[in-house]
Protein backbone atom coordinates (compact mmCIF):
# COMPACT_ATOMS: atom_id res chain seq x y z
CA UNK A 1 0.00 0.00 0.00
CA UNK A 2 1.36 3.40 -0.96
CA UNK A 3 0.49 6.64 0.76
CA UNK A 4 -0.71 9.54 -1.35
CA UNK A 5 -0.24 12.04 1.49
CA UNK A 6 2.43 14.69 1.06
CA UNK A 7 5.32 14.17 3.48
CA UNK A 8 4.58 16.23 6.62
CA UNK A 9 8.04 16.14 8.20
CA UNK A 10 11.69 15.07 7.90
CA UNK A 11 12.44 13.38 11.22
CA UNK A 12 12.73 10.00 9.55
CA UNK A 13 15.58 11.20 7.31
CA UNK A 14 17.54 12.37 10.35
CA UNK A 15 17.07 8.86 11.74
CA UNK A 16 18.17 7.34 8.41
CA UNK A 17 21.34 9.45 8.46
CA UNK A 18 22.05 8.37 12.02
CA UNK A 19 21.70 4.71 11.03
CA UNK A 20 24.08 5.23 8.09
CA UNK A 21 26.62 6.97 10.32
CA UNK A 22 26.61 4.00 12.66
CA UNK A 23 27.27 1.64 9.76
CA UNK A 24 30.31 3.70 8.71
CA UNK A 25 31.74 3.60 12.25
CA UNK A 26 30.96 -0.11 12.40
CA UNK A 27 32.92 -0.84 9.24
CA UNK A 28 35.87 1.33 10.31
CA UNK A 29 36.05 -0.72 13.53
CA UNK A 30 36.26 -3.98 11.64
CA UNK A 31 38.63 -2.71 8.91
CA UNK A 32 41.38 -1.26 11.09
CA UNK A 33 43.08 -4.63 11.69
CA UNK A 34 43.39 -5.19 7.94
CA UNK A 35 45.27 -1.88 7.69
CA UNK A 36 47.37 -2.45 10.82
CA UNK A 37 47.92 -6.18 10.31
CA UNK A 38 51.56 -5.85 9.26
CA UNK A 39 52.55 -3.85 12.34
CA UNK A 40 50.59 -6.19 14.64
CA UNK A 41 52.35 -9.20 13.13
CA UNK A 42 55.76 -7.56 13.55
CA UNK A 43 55.18 -6.64 17.20
CA UNK A 44 53.91 -10.04 18.27
CA UNK A 45 56.06 -12.09 15.89
CA UNK A 46 53.08 -13.60 14.10
CA UNK A 47 53.36 -15.85 11.08
CA UNK A 48 50.97 -15.37 8.16
CA UNK A 49 48.94 -18.29 9.46
CA UNK A 50 48.63 -16.73 12.90
CA UNK A 51 47.72 -13.37 11.39
CA UNK A 52 45.06 -15.12 9.32
CA UNK A 53 43.67 -16.62 12.53
CA UNK A 54 43.44 -13.15 14.08
CA UNK A 55 41.78 -11.71 10.97
CA UNK A 56 39.20 -14.52 10.84
CA UNK A 57 38.24 -14.28 14.52
CA UNK A 58 35.90 -11.38 13.81
CA UNK A 59 34.26 -13.03 10.79
CA UNK A 60 33.23 -16.22 12.53
CA UNK A 61 31.92 -14.62 15.72
CA UNK A 62 30.04 -12.04 13.63
CA UNK A 63 28.56 -14.80 11.49
CA UNK A 64 27.40 -16.90 14.44
CA UNK A 65 25.83 -13.85 16.07
CA UNK A 66 23.49 -13.04 13.19
CA UNK A 67 20.49 -15.19 14.10
CA UNK A 68 20.59 -14.39 17.85
CA UNK A 69 21.03 -10.71 16.95
CA UNK A 70 17.94 -10.80 14.74
CA UNK A 71 15.84 -12.38 17.48
CA UNK A 72 17.11 -9.83 20.02
CA UNK A 73 16.37 -6.92 17.67
CA UNK A 74 12.80 -8.18 17.28
CA UNK A 75 12.45 -8.60 21.05
CA UNK A 76 14.03 -5.37 22.33
CA UNK A 77 14.09 -3.10 19.28
CA UNK A 78 16.98 -1.63 17.33
CA UNK A 79 17.29 1.41 19.59
CA UNK A 80 17.99 -0.36 22.88
CA UNK A 81 20.18 -3.07 21.40
CA UNK A 82 22.36 -0.66 19.43
CA UNK A 83 22.95 1.49 22.53
CA UNK A 84 24.58 -1.44 24.30
CA UNK A 85 26.28 -2.77 21.17
CA UNK A 86 27.97 0.53 20.28
CA UNK A 87 29.59 0.74 23.70
CA UNK A 88 30.89 -2.80 23.22
CA UNK A 89 32.42 -1.73 19.87
CA UNK A 90 34.45 0.81 21.82
CA UNK A 91 35.42 -1.72 24.50
CA UNK A 92 36.59 -4.21 21.86
CA UNK A 93 38.69 -1.61 20.03
CA UNK A 94 40.18 -0.35 23.28
CA UNK A 95 40.96 -3.91 24.39
CA UNK A 96 42.80 -4.50 21.12
CA UNK A 97 44.78 -1.27 21.53
CA UNK A 98 46.11 -2.32 24.95
CA UNK A 99 46.47 -6.06 24.22
CA UNK A 100 49.80 -7.54 25.29
CA UNK A 101 49.62 -10.84 23.43
CA UNK A 102 48.05 -12.83 20.62
CA UNK A 103 45.34 -14.41 22.78
CA UNK A 104 44.08 -11.04 23.96
CA UNK A 105 43.99 -9.68 20.40
CA UNK A 106 41.93 -12.68 19.27
CA UNK A 107 39.57 -12.35 22.25
CA UNK A 108 39.04 -8.67 21.47
CA UNK A 109 38.25 -9.46 17.83
CA UNK A 110 35.76 -12.14 18.89
CA UNK A 111 34.10 -9.58 21.17
CA UNK A 112 33.93 -7.10 18.29
CA UNK A 113 32.22 -9.70 16.09
CA UNK A 114 29.63 -10.37 18.78
CA UNK A 115 29.09 -6.65 19.42
CA UNK A 116 28.69 -5.78 15.75
CA UNK A 117 26.34 -8.67 15.08
CA UNK A 118 23.19 -6.51 15.48
CA UNK A 119 24.41 -3.68 13.21
CA UNK A 120 22.99 -4.57 9.80
CA UNK A 121 19.94 -6.48 11.06
CA UNK A 122 19.18 -3.56 13.36
CA UNK A 123 19.52 -1.15 10.44
CA UNK A 124 17.08 -3.27 8.42
CA UNK A 125 14.60 -3.40 11.31
CA UNK A 126 14.86 0.34 12.03
CA UNK A 127 14.45 1.23 8.37
CA UNK A 128 11.29 -0.87 8.13
CA UNK A 129 9.97 0.91 11.22
CA UNK A 130 10.79 4.44 10.10
CA UNK A 131 10.12 4.54 6.35
CA UNK A 132 7.02 3.99 4.20
CA UNK A 133 7.18 1.70 1.19
CA UNK A 134 7.49 4.57 -1.28
CA UNK A 135 10.76 5.66 0.41
CA UNK A 136 12.10 2.26 1.41
CA UNK A 137 14.50 2.03 -1.54
CA UNK A 138 16.32 5.28 -0.75
CA UNK A 139 16.33 4.57 2.98
CA UNK A 140 17.81 1.12 2.50
CA UNK A 141 20.35 2.44 0.01
CA UNK A 142 21.34 5.02 2.61
CA UNK A 143 22.46 2.47 5.21
CA UNK A 144 23.76 -0.19 2.80
CA UNK A 145 25.50 2.46 0.69
CA UNK A 146 27.30 3.47 3.89
CA UNK A 147 29.09 0.10 3.77
CA UNK A 148 30.48 1.01 0.34
CA UNK A 149 31.35 4.53 1.43
CA UNK A 150 33.20 3.09 4.41
CA UNK A 151 35.35 1.07 2.02
CA UNK A 152 36.25 4.31 0.23
CA UNK A 153 37.30 6.26 3.33
CA UNK A 154 38.63 3.50 5.60
CA UNK A 155 41.88 2.76 3.81
CA UNK A 156 43.29 6.31 3.48
CA UNK A 157 42.08 7.52 6.90
CA UNK A 158 43.20 4.48 8.87
CA UNK A 159 46.43 4.15 6.89
CA UNK A 160 47.30 7.75 7.81
CA UNK A 161 46.57 7.19 11.52
CA UNK A 162 48.44 3.88 11.70
CA UNK A 163 51.46 5.02 9.69
CA UNK A 164 51.74 8.24 11.73
CA UNK A 165 51.15 7.02 15.29
CA UNK A 166 51.27 3.21 15.13
CA UNK A 167 48.77 0.39 15.11
CA UNK A 168 47.56 0.92 18.67
CA UNK A 169 46.57 4.48 17.76
CA UNK A 170 44.39 3.08 14.98
CA UNK A 171 42.34 1.10 17.49
CA UNK A 172 42.19 4.04 19.91
CA UNK A 173 40.88 6.15 17.02
CA UNK A 174 38.07 3.70 16.23
CA UNK A 175 37.28 3.31 19.95
CA UNK A 176 36.81 7.08 20.22
CA UNK A 177 34.55 7.08 17.15
CA UNK A 178 32.46 4.30 18.69
CA UNK A 179 32.03 6.20 21.95
CA UNK A 180 31.02 9.32 20.02
CA UNK A 181 28.48 7.39 17.98
CA UNK A 182 27.09 5.66 21.08
CA UNK A 183 26.47 9.07 22.67
CA UNK A 184 24.77 10.46 19.55
CA UNK A 185 22.65 7.32 19.12
CA UNK A 186 21.63 7.37 22.81
CA UNK A 187 20.50 10.95 22.45
CA UNK A 188 19.03 10.84 18.94
CA UNK A 189 17.40 7.47 18.25
CA UNK A 190 13.98 6.34 19.44
CA UNK A 191 11.41 4.07 17.84
CA UNK A 192 8.59 6.00 16.14
CA UNK A 193 6.19 5.45 19.03
CA UNK A 194 8.66 7.03 21.49
CA UNK A 195 10.34 9.76 19.43
CA UNK A 196 9.67 13.19 20.99
CA UNK A 197 10.30 15.16 17.77
CA UNK A 198 8.14 13.01 15.51
CA UNK A 199 4.91 14.90 14.92
CA UNK A 200 1.53 13.22 14.85
CA UNK A 201 1.11 13.98 11.15
CA UNK A 202 4.40 12.31 10.25
CA UNK A 203 3.56 9.28 12.42
CA UNK A 204 0.31 8.86 10.50
CA UNK A 205 2.19 9.33 7.23
CA UNK A 206 4.61 6.52 8.13
CA UNK A 207 1.90 4.08 9.10
CA UNK A 208 -0.27 5.00 6.13
CA UNK A 209 2.65 4.27 3.83
CA UNK A 210 3.40 0.83 5.28
CA UNK A 211 6.07 1.52 7.92
CA UNK A 212 6.29 -1.25 10.50
CA UNK A 213 6.94 0.65 13.71
CA UNK A 214 4.76 -1.54 15.93
CA UNK A 215 6.47 -4.90 15.26
CA UNK A 216 7.69 -6.84 18.28
CA UNK A 217 9.15 -10.29 18.13
CA UNK A 218 7.45 -13.60 18.74
CA UNK A 219 8.58 -17.20 18.26
CA UNK A 220 5.38 -17.93 16.35
CA UNK A 221 6.17 -15.25 13.79
CA UNK A 222 9.66 -16.62 13.24
CA UNK A 223 8.35 -20.16 12.86
CA UNK A 224 5.89 -18.89 10.26
CA UNK A 225 8.75 -17.19 8.42
CA UNK A 226 10.75 -20.42 8.33
CA UNK A 227 7.83 -22.14 6.59
CA UNK A 228 7.81 -19.50 3.85
CA UNK A 229 9.83 -20.58 0.79
CA UNK A 230 10.41 -16.94 -0.09
CA UNK A 231 12.48 -16.53 3.08
CA UNK A 232 14.81 -19.34 2.04
CA UNK A 233 15.03 -17.88 -1.46
CA UNK A 234 16.05 -14.55 0.12
CA UNK A 235 18.72 -16.24 2.22
CA UNK A 236 20.24 -18.27 -0.60
CA UNK A 237 20.15 -15.35 -3.01
CA UNK A 238 21.76 -13.02 -0.48
CA UNK A 239 24.45 -15.61 0.27
CA UNK A 240 25.36 -15.65 -3.44
CA UNK A 241 25.43 -11.85 -3.52
CA UNK A 242 27.58 -11.73 -0.38
CA UNK A 243 29.99 -14.36 -1.68
CA UNK A 244 30.75 -12.33 -4.80
CA UNK A 245 30.94 -8.81 -3.41
CA UNK A 246 33.07 -9.82 -0.43
CA UNK A 247 35.46 -11.90 -2.53
CA UNK A 248 36.15 -8.72 -4.51
CA UNK A 249 36.38 -6.62 -1.34
CA UNK A 250 38.84 -8.95 0.38
CA UNK A 251 41.08 -9.82 -2.54
CA UNK A 252 41.06 -6.66 -4.65
CA UNK A 253 44.35 -5.14 -3.36
CA UNK A 254 46.15 -8.49 -3.54
CA UNK A 255 44.75 -9.08 -7.03
CA UNK A 256 46.31 -5.83 -8.29
CA UNK A 257 49.60 -6.62 -6.58
CA UNK A 258 49.94 -10.16 -7.90
CA UNK A 259 48.29 -9.79 -11.30
CA UNK A 260 49.89 -6.49 -12.31
CA UNK A 261 52.74 -5.92 -9.84
CA UNK A 262 51.08 -2.80 -8.37
CA UNK A 263 52.56 -1.49 -5.09
CA UNK A 264 50.44 -1.30 -1.93
CA UNK A 265 49.65 2.41 -2.18
CA UNK A 266 48.74 2.07 -5.85
CA UNK A 267 46.55 -0.95 -5.21
CA UNK A 268 44.73 1.04 -2.55
CA UNK A 269 44.04 3.79 -5.09
CA UNK A 270 42.81 1.35 -7.73
CA UNK A 271 40.64 -0.34 -5.10
CA UNK A 272 38.90 2.91 -4.15
CA UNK A 273 37.53 3.60 -7.63
CA UNK A 274 35.07 0.66 -7.88
CA UNK A 275 33.68 1.45 -4.43
CA UNK A 276 33.06 5.07 -5.38
CA UNK A 277 31.15 3.84 -8.43
CA UNK A 278 29.25 1.30 -6.29
CA UNK A 279 28.19 3.95 -3.76
CA UNK A 280 26.86 6.27 -6.46
CA UNK A 281 25.07 3.45 -8.32
CA UNK A 282 23.39 2.18 -5.16
CA UNK A 283 21.95 5.54 -4.21
CA UNK A 284 20.92 6.50 -7.75
CA UNK A 285 19.45 3.23 -9.04
CA UNK A 286 18.93 0.84 -6.12
CA UNK A 287 17.42 3.65 -4.05
CA UNK A 288 16.09 6.67 -5.93
CA UNK A 289 15.00 4.86 -9.12
CA UNK A 290 13.11 2.10 -7.26
CA UNK A 291 11.22 4.63 -5.16
CA UNK A 292 10.42 6.79 -8.18
CA UNK A 293 8.98 3.85 -10.11
CA UNK A 294 6.91 2.68 -7.13
CA UNK A 295 5.52 6.19 -6.55
CA UNK A 296 4.65 6.37 -10.25
CA UNK A 297 2.27 3.45 -9.74
CA UNK A 298 4.40 0.57 -11.04
CA UNK A 299 3.90 -2.81 -9.41
CA UNK A 300 6.29 -2.80 -6.40
CA UNK A 301 7.13 -6.51 -6.66
CA UNK A 302 7.86 -6.28 -10.39
CA UNK A 303 10.00 -3.16 -10.00
CA UNK A 304 12.11 -4.73 -7.28
CA UNK A 305 12.40 -8.03 -9.12
CA UNK A 306 13.68 -6.37 -12.30
CA UNK A 307 16.12 -4.08 -10.52
CA UNK A 308 17.42 -6.97 -8.43
CA UNK A 309 17.77 -9.29 -11.45
CA UNK A 310 19.49 -6.66 -13.60
CA UNK A 311 21.87 -5.72 -10.80
CA UNK A 312 22.95 -9.31 -10.22
CA UNK A 313 23.34 -9.90 -13.96
CA UNK A 314 25.65 -6.89 -14.24
CA UNK A 315 27.49 -8.14 -11.15
CA UNK A 316 28.45 -11.30 -13.04
CA UNK A 317 30.80 -9.22 -15.22
CA UNK A 318 33.40 -9.75 -12.48
CA UNK A 319 34.41 -12.75 -14.61
CA UNK A 320 36.10 -10.38 -17.09
CA UNK A 321 38.25 -8.67 -14.43
CA UNK A 322 40.41 -11.78 -14.06
CA UNK A 323 41.43 -11.70 -17.73
CA UNK A 324 41.89 -7.91 -18.02
CA UNK A 325 45.09 -6.83 -19.72
CA UNK A 326 45.83 -3.78 -17.56
CA UNK A 327 45.04 -2.45 -14.09
CA UNK A 328 42.65 0.19 -15.47
CA UNK A 329 40.80 -2.40 -17.54
CA UNK A 330 40.40 -4.49 -14.38
CA UNK A 331 39.18 -1.39 -12.52
CA UNK A 332 36.59 -0.86 -15.24
CA UNK A 333 35.22 -4.39 -15.01
CA UNK A 334 35.26 -4.31 -11.22
CA UNK A 335 33.48 -0.97 -11.19
CA UNK A 336 30.79 -2.33 -13.50
CA UNK A 337 30.39 -5.50 -11.42
CA UNK A 338 30.32 -3.79 -8.04
CA UNK A 339 27.98 -1.12 -9.42
CA UNK A 340 25.52 -3.83 -10.43
CA UNK A 341 25.78 -5.63 -7.11
CA UNK A 342 25.31 -2.33 -5.28
CA UNK A 343 22.11 -1.64 -7.23
CA UNK A 344 20.77 -5.03 -6.15
CA UNK A 345 21.75 -4.61 -2.49
CA UNK A 346 19.01 -2.18 -1.30
CA UNK A 347 16.33 -4.38 -2.81
CA UNK A 348 17.81 -7.45 -1.12
CA UNK A 349 18.06 -5.72 2.26
CA UNK A 350 14.54 -4.32 1.99
CA UNK A 351 12.93 -7.74 1.49
CA UNK A 352 12.71 -8.75 5.18
CA UNK A 353 10.91 -5.50 5.95
CA UNK A 354 8.56 -6.11 3.04
CA UNK A 355 7.84 -9.82 3.25
CA UNK A 356 8.61 -11.08 6.77
CA UNK A 357 5.64 -11.66 9.09
CA UNK A 358 5.04 -8.95 11.72
CA UNK A 359 7.46 -9.52 14.59
CA UNK A 360 10.05 -11.39 12.50
CA UNK A 361 11.79 -8.67 10.46
CA UNK A 362 14.93 -8.76 12.59
CA UNK A 363 15.06 -12.55 12.76
CA UNK A 364 14.66 -12.93 8.99
CA UNK A 365 17.30 -10.25 8.43
CA UNK A 366 19.62 -12.12 10.79
CA UNK A 367 19.03 -15.44 9.05
CA UNK A 368 19.68 -13.78 5.70
CA UNK A 369 22.89 -12.13 6.90
CA UNK A 370 24.04 -15.38 8.53
CA UNK A 371 23.88 -17.05 5.13
CA UNK A 372 25.72 -14.06 3.66
CA UNK A 373 28.58 -14.09 6.18
CA UNK A 374 28.95 -17.87 6.09
CA UNK A 375 29.25 -17.79 2.30
CA UNK A 376 31.67 -14.89 2.56
CA UNK A 377 33.98 -16.69 4.97
CA UNK A 378 34.08 -19.78 2.78
CA UNK A 379 34.46 -17.71 -0.38
CA UNK A 380 37.52 -15.84 0.87
CA UNK A 381 39.28 -19.15 1.59
CA UNK A 382 38.18 -20.76 -1.70
CA UNK A 383 39.33 -17.75 -3.74
CA UNK A 384 42.82 -17.92 -2.27
CA UNK A 385 43.02 -21.65 -2.96
CA UNK A 386 41.82 -21.30 -6.56
CA UNK A 387 44.21 -18.41 -7.25
CA UNK A 388 47.12 -20.38 -5.84
CA UNK A 389 46.19 -23.56 -7.71
CA UNK A 390 45.72 -21.83 -11.10
CA UNK A 391 48.32 -19.09 -10.80
CA UNK A 392 45.85 -16.25 -11.47
CA UNK A 393 42.54 -14.80 -10.38
CA UNK A 394 40.73 -15.74 -13.59
CA UNK A 395 39.26 -18.96 -12.18
CA UNK A 396 38.07 -17.56 -8.82
CA UNK A 397 36.48 -14.53 -10.48
CA UNK A 398 34.78 -16.76 -13.06
CA UNK A 399 33.50 -18.96 -10.23
CA UNK A 400 32.20 -15.86 -8.41
CA UNK A 401 30.30 -14.88 -11.56
CA UNK A 402 28.66 -18.30 -11.56
CA UNK A 403 27.71 -17.91 -7.90
CA UNK A 404 26.02 -14.55 -8.44
CA UNK A 405 24.14 -15.97 -11.45
CA UNK A 406 22.86 -18.74 -9.16
CA UNK A 407 21.75 -16.02 -6.76
CA UNK A 408 19.61 -14.49 -9.48
CA UNK A 409 17.82 -17.82 -9.91
CA UNK A 410 17.25 -18.10 -6.15
CA UNK A 411 15.58 -14.70 -6.07
CA UNK A 412 13.16 -15.32 -8.95
CA UNK A 413 10.40 -16.99 -6.89
CA UNK A 414 10.78 -14.43 -4.08
CA UNK A 415 9.30 -11.48 -5.96
CA UNK A 416 6.79 -12.74 -8.46
CA UNK A 417 4.49 -10.12 -10.03
CA UNK A 418 1.58 -11.40 -7.95
CA UNK A 419 3.56 -11.23 -4.68
CA UNK A 420 1.86 -9.10 -2.06
CA UNK A 421 4.55 -6.64 -1.09
CA UNK A 422 4.40 -4.41 1.94
CA UNK A 423 1.19 -5.45 3.62
CA UNK A 424 0.74 -2.92 6.41
CA UNK A 425 1.25 -4.40 9.86
CA UNK A 426 -1.52 -4.21 12.36
CA UNK A 427 -2.24 -0.56 13.15
CA UNK A 428 -1.22 -0.66 16.79
CA UNK A 429 -2.51 2.28 18.83
CA UNK A 430 0.90 2.84 20.43
CA UNK A 431 2.39 3.60 17.01
CA UNK A 432 -0.09 6.21 15.89
CA UNK A 433 -0.76 7.89 19.19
Amino acid sequence: MTSTVTSPGRARWAIGSLIAGGVVVNFLDRTVLSVAGGQVADEFGLSLGQLGLVLSAFSWSYCLMQLPAGLLVDRFGAGRLTRAAALLWAVASLATAVASGLGLVIAARVLLGVAEGPCMVGASKATAAWFPLAERGRATALFDGATKLANVVAFPVLAFVVSTWGWRAGFLFTAALSVLFAAVWWWGYRDPAEHPRLGRAERAFLLGGGARGGDRGSTGAFRAALRDRRVWGMCLGFACYGYTINVVLTWMPEFFRRQFGVALLGSGFYSMVPWIVATAAEVAFGGWLVDRLVRAGRDPALVRRRVLSCGLAVGATIAFAGTAGSPWAAVGWMSLSLGGLAVAAPVAWSLPGLLAPPGAVGAVSGLMNFANTAATSGGVILTGWLAQATGSFSAPFLFAAGVVALGGLCYRPVLRPETAVGQCPEKRPEFIS
